[in-house]
């Protein structure tokens, strides 16, 4: 019902591996496991998804990675989210990665090669919190002494914060902005883990006080390179909002195809059929979107990544959560038990429309890049 995207060979067959072995290690049990074991991710299954090289697949040669390109990264997003995953690949490959690739100059080589291969888990700490960083208002700073350069503030919701090695952010400096690798465990910065609906997802809010950092670029860093980082940051995040939202919808089928009421499968009803339809033109439709957004980062074309990006977020965002809603309802009562992973995939779909930005605020972000481009 929900068609693919246009692939070559070599990425359906990437695809194909990686739905076979994410499906067998992250089962209803095991995902449940891990998202309430004390790391809060299985810790057996991250090292195999290092050893297989997903970790470094898209990353260049020079630094030991694979050079594959955000659309095969965004395979692996969409098939962990599919199975609500807890893994630190979101954090530690997508939005660690993905700055120390834009903003850092050659001094980030080392810790992209320590991320690749599983070594060091980076977390993202953008100072103005979420979103793009046009008209924010950071709450951290940057400032430079004698013995180098400090840190002080604090942030909140910090995508696998608390337990991350090292702490990557960006933070303003003047007029313009700098990017600093903070270690996550000195005694100046203050990691507090925030509850949140959905236990797959680990947060945290983290303070810094005169905070030792090294500066990763010597160049000042402009406020539209901040922005480019957040456009590449939610096609990542929009592929596993996709992928959740389609796996959603397929286990609400097979559900609707099982269960019977008046002698018949409740599938059949075709008010029913009909709601899935539209769930599934609205999935796939996300869906299109976010591999096309993928092939823009790979073509390098920031002007159309610009627009695509926050109508991604947007879309993508308001999809997964419209379509868990839905499923939760085709089930019935039982979709709100504990019992059927679909009240988790709402929960979910709650926490990642609010980690870059709501679609309310990725919409604005769109008019406003669309009235500059016709200005």
């Amino acid at each position: 019902m929900i068609t693919e995207p246009p692939s070559s060979p070599d990425h359906t067959e990437i695809r194909d591996l990686v739905r076979d072995l994410v499906a067998t290690t992250f089962t209803s049990e095991k995902m449940r496991a891990a998202a309430a074991s004390p790391l809060g991710f299985d810790e057996v299954a991250w090292k195999q998804m290092v050893d297989l090289g997903w970790s470094s697949m898209a990353l260049s040669e020079d630094v030991g990675g694979d050079d594959l390109g955000a659309y095969v990264q965004c395979l692996v997003h969409r098939e962990l989210g599919a199975r609500l995953a807890p893994t630190p690949y979101l954090s530690c490959v997508a939005l660690g990665a993905s700055a120390l690739t834009m903003l850092a100059d050659g001094r980030g080589d080392d810790l992209l090669t320590r991320i690749g291969s599983g070594a060091t888990a980076a977390s993202l700490v953008l100072s103005h919190g979420r979103g793009w960083a046009e008209g924010s208002s950071p709450t951290l700073t940057a400032r430079e002494t004698g013995e180098g350069w400090v840190l002080d503030g604090s942030v909140g919701m910090v995508l696998d914060g608390a337990r991350s090695d090292v702490l990557l952010v960006v933070a303003p400096v003047g007029d313009a902005w700098g990017f600093f690798e903070v270690e996550a465990r000195v005694a100046s910065v203050r990691r507090t883990p925030v509850p949140v609906v959905d236990a797959t997802r680990s947060l945290a809010d983290i303070s810094f006080d005169a905070t030792p950092a090294r500066c990763l670029r010597d160049e000042p860093v402009t406020t539209a390179q901040v922005s480019a980082l957040v456009d590449r940051l939610a096609v990542y995040l929009a592929a596993e909002m996709v992928g959740a939202a389609a796996s959603c919808l397929r286990q609400t089928l097979d559900y609707l195809r099982a269960r019977h009421q008046f002698g018949r499968p409740i599938g059949s009803f075709q008010a029913l059929k009909h709601r899935c339809a539209d769930a599934a033109v609205a999935v796939t439709v996300a869906q299109e979107l976010a591999f096309a957004a993928a092939e823009m980062i790979d073509a390098d074309d920031d002007a159309g990544l610009r627009l695509a990006a926050p109508l991604l977020l947007a879309r993508a965002g308001e999809v997964f959560k419209d379509t868990a809603e839905e499923c939760i309802q085709l089930h019935g009562g039982v979709g709100f038990t504990d019992e059927y992973d679909i009240g988790l995939y709402y929960k979910r779909a709650l926490v990642d429309n609010e980690l870059l930005a709501s679609p309310v605020d990725a919409y604005a972000r769109m008019d406003l890049v669309r009235k500059e481009m016709i200005a």
